[in-house]
């Protein structure tokens, strides 16, 4: 057993304690496995306790995570019941608010029509014109790929997501969707067949042992040319996890971010593993996202980089946004 911190019955995170559980497993459908294996129905739960239980579990199961031993199956089990309890706190505080309930895991608009222009640069050159997607939550892309007339695929951990893509995309994309770790679901009949991989808020939710290996695959799923689509919230941003809610800026993450990069790091990463070059954003507006074809700047981004934590941390935040220091395209 992984020796982490657990808060004993009754603790709080700040004035209301959060620790309200049932030993009997309710019947409603709101009911979850805790961290600790205790059962507990969501309804139970005032609008506030369900944000600080969505914190404490984070925290707990991302500390659990990282110290299980790579390549385990301790650490698979324990990914596949952290995505799966936390995705249904998710889903209730989803729902109160009025949603639909359904999670968008980072989405935006400006990354549907970046994807699209990619895909359509792709086809136009000659380099295929699907795009697998690590970490499709309820397959939103996919289905604006689809719809557009791509071939679409993907991989998900959290069975609920799975079955919510399903609900999205035509019968004939259920196929290419899959469900397990990343590292060891069979991709015999994907690889080198894609034009663009997507990952959004993914890289950082990633153990570090494992981030090489990862990247290692992804470049097998491209054809030659192929290229990888990269968001993830940049370091001199943190925390961009739930330690946000809960924690000062320019605090290390705690929850399911196991560890937010610099583009400085995200970069060598990425060469690291083959890639032959990496483009960042020359501007990000709040409609679209700018990929410069000609002059790209990321060397001069990633020495300027460090001077970001001179500025004040609003001021820094909105360089990293504006100038895309969360979004990388790596070329196969």
């Amino acid at each position: 057993m992984i020796d982490v911190f657990s808060p004993a019955a009754g603790q709080s995170f700040g004035d209301t304690p959060i620790s309200i559980v049932t030993r009997t497993a309710p019947k409603d459908s709101s009911t979850i496995v805790l961290f600790d294996g205790q059962r507990v129905s969501l309804s139970d739960y005032s609008d506030d306790q369900l944000a600080k239980l969505h914190f404490e579990q984070e925290l707990l199961f991302a500390a659990a995570i990282s110290d299980s031993p790579k390549n385990s199956d301790q650490r698979g089990e324990m990914t596949r019941h952290a995505y799966q309890t936390v995705c249904k706190i998710l889903d209730e505080m989803t729902v109160r608010c009025g949603d639909s309930g359904m999670l968008s895991m980072g989405m935006d608009a400006r990354y549907i029509r970046l994807v699209l222009e990619i895909l359509s640069g792709q086809r136009k050159k000659g380099a295929g014109d699907g795009i697998f997607e690590v970490g499709f939550g309820s397959g939103l892309l996919l289905r604006a790929a689809s719809e557009a007339g791509y071939r679409v695929a993907g991989l998900e951990v959290a069975p609920q997501l799975l079955q919510s893509a399903r609900q999205q995309l035509p019968t004939r994309a259920h196929d290419g969707l899959l469900l397990g770790d990343f590292r060891n679901v069979d991709l015999t009949n994907h690889r080198g067949r894609y034009s663009l991989v997507y990952w959004n808020d993914v890289f950082e939710h990633i153990p570090v042992d494992e981030i090489s290996d990862y990247l290692v695959r992804i470049r097998s799923l491209l054809a030659p040319g192929g290229k990888l689509l990269t968001i993830t919230p940049n370091w001199h941003m943190r925390p961009s996890d739930v330690t946000c809610v809960f924690k000062p800026a320019r605090t290390e993450a705690i929850g399911f971010h196991l560890k937010e990069y610099t583009l400085g790091e995200v970069c060598e990463l990425l060469i690291g593993a083959g890639f032959s070059k990496v483009q960042t954003p020359s501007y990000i507006s709040r409609k679209r996202i700018w990929m410069s074809p000609v002059g790209d700047c990321t060397f001069l981004k990633t020495v300027l980089e460090p001077m970001l934590e001179w500025l004040p941390f609003n001021a820094a935040v909105q360089c990293c946004r504006r100038l895309g220091f969360n979004c990388s395209l790596a070329t196969n």
